[in-house]
């Protein structure tokens, strides 16, 4: 019988690399792969964005963290034609938001959102930037993606 229940970490995935590199400050930028919950399974993720800006932003600036589940299988839940590629980012696959603040130009800003629910079907992440500042051309640029689940024992 079970008698403890330990988060176990599993391994972590970067999800937007090459992808964020110059985006404008009003991009959506979605993962060029998916990443295939419906075999991992896991139940919870916390998710870590670094960007570097063209310039300092300004207060207020954020990136909003965006999933896009294939429920059936076949289509994305994207808010627009189902591929995933042009997405309509919306508060239905809002799961997170990264304060971007005041800083990020030369060095990256480095922001957190914790604990998100994972439903057990294939996704695509994406962010959406509300910031004045484009980010660089040079990849230096990551959404990384850390999985975990109960475990009993």
């Amino acid at each position: 019988m079970a008698n403890k229940t330990l988060w176990a970490a599993e391994s972590a995935a970067t999800l937007l690399l090459a992808e964020l590199n110059n985006a404008a400050g009003t991009a959506t930028v979605v993962d060029a792969g998916t990443y295939n919950n419906a075999t991992n399974k896991f139940r919870w993720a916390d998710f870590l964005f670094s960007g570097i800006f063209d310039a300092d932003c300004a207060a207020g600036d954020l990136v909003e963290l965006h999933i896009f589940y294939r429920l059936d299988g076949t289509l994305y839940g994207d808010g627009e034609d189902g591929d995933g590629a042009t997405p309509v980012a919306s508060g239905n696959s809002l799961v997170g938001v990264f304060n971007i603040g005041v800083a990020g130009a030369t060095v990256p800003v480095l922001q957190q959102v914790i604990g998100v629910p994972l439903s057990p079907f294939e996704f695509k992440a994406a962010v959406k930037l509300a910031t004045t500042q484009a980010l660089t051309a040079v990849d230096t640029h990551y959404v990384k993606m850390y999985p975990y689940n109960e475990e009993l024992q």
